[in-house]
């Protein structure tokens, strides 16, 4: 009874909704009230159902006309105008077209400053609205962190399926300075993080809404896995062969950490895998195979630095390598038991095999009295 009571009034809602826009914007022009009515009809009250992807198509259309402003400004205003996370979430939805749809028009919103406003949203009318609610605040940071991403690189993120696309990236790519190249890696590694941060929904509620989102942000992130890969491979190159643009110690340890914080959202991502297994499994090896040679690189720098240290004092000799081994003392003595044994080991050798030093084969010592 709680349901359909919910579902009557939500389709009540919807209705008054529609002629009240019918009516605001009789002045309007054609196209603002087209768009009102369409985003309307694609962002009802009812649970099941998401987004009508028909009505959803109606708005995006305008996305890259004069019009452009309007399509956002009347997404915006239906996120600020509602407190039903149904409507909320589909609002969202539309708005993540929208922005995928405007590569030309969209500037992006002000990151870190709540443009959407959406940080205390809270529907308790219902558990599953509970649980929406988490999603509509998860989902506005990620629409933020989204439009950043344009800013960041100069453009919105193209998809790049073509190679000729790719090559043209990579192109302009290898152009940037090193530090340049490993503030934009930063940004969209961050990107990565926030997708980790995502609500998780109880199998008692999944539903189609949140499937729809997951869709768009599985988009979303192999995009940018094709971002980070191409900057990631001439970083690689970069190291291998340093040559005008070679990477100093800072940035060597920005792209250290930024390998680790990929790491660290591997298994979270894993998830996604299943979409684009062949380009998920090649970006991960090349972020595995990067991390390892810099881990060896630093390893051999290490070796490299440290001495064999040769300590002698009044009676005493010590061999001490520079590593973990713990060292040992050999003791010689004056006495007449210890002439004797050198005796009988005169121009003989003594081999001393450590696997662990930092000699390759074995040392060895002649003793000679």
């Amino acid at each position: 009874m709680a349901r359909l009571k919910s579902l009557i009034i939500g389709k009540v809602k919807d209705k008054a909704s529609i002629c009240k826009a019918i009516l605001f914007h009789s002045f309007s022009s054609k196209a603002v009230k087209y768009i009102h009515l369409a985003l309307l009809k694609s962002t009802t009250h009812t649970s099941h159902k998401p987004a009508d992807r028909n009505y959803i198509s109606d708005v995006v259309s305008y996305s890259n006309s004069r019009h452009s402003p309007a399509a956002f400004a009347a997404v915006m205003w239906r996120l600020q105008a509602t407190k039903n996370a149904f409507v909320a979430i589909k609002s969202l939805i539309v708005f993540h077209n929208l922005i995928k749809s405007s590569r030309d028009k969209f500037e992006g919103l002000d990151h870190g400053r709540n443009s959407l406003k959406l940080n205390d949203f809270s529907d308790k009318s219902s558990n599953l609205t509970i649980e929406l609610s988490r999603w509509v605040i998860w989902y506005g940071l990620y629409l933020d962190s989204l439009s950043w991403i344009s800013k960041v690189l100069g453009s919105f993120p193209n998809s790049m399926e073509s190679s000729k696309e790719k090559s043209k990236e990579k192109d302009c790519v290898s152009s940037y300075q090193t530090g340049y190249i490993m503030r934009q890696t930063d940004s969209l590694v961050s990107f990565f993080e926030h997708i980790c941060t995502r609500p998780d929904t109880p199998p008692l509620f999944q539903n189609k809404i949140v499937d729809e989102i997951r869709e768009l942000v599985i988009q979303d992130y192999f995009t940018v896995v094709r971002l980070v890969m191409i900057r990631l491979q001439i970083l690689s190159e970069r190291l291998i062969k340093p040559g005008i643009k070679p990477i100093d110690d800072s940035n060597l340890n920005d792209l250290w950490l930024v390998l680790m914080r990929l790491e660290e959202c591997k298994r979270s991502l894993s998830g996604f895998f299943w979409r684009y297994r062949r380009l998920a499994e090649d970006f991960w090896c090349l972020v595995e195979t990067l991390r390892a040679g810099m881990l060896h690189d630093n390893k051999e720098m290490v070796e490299l630095t440290g001495l064999v240290q040769t300590t002698v004092k009044d009676k005493e000799e010590m061999v001490e390598p520079a590593s973990s081994v713990q060292t040992e003392w050999v003791i010689f003595d004056d006495s007449e038991t210890a002439m004797n044994e050198l005796l009988k080991w005169d121009s003989e050798w003594v081999t001393f095999d450590d696997s662990n030093a930092l000699a390759s084969e074995p040392v060895q010592f002649s003793l000679h009295t």
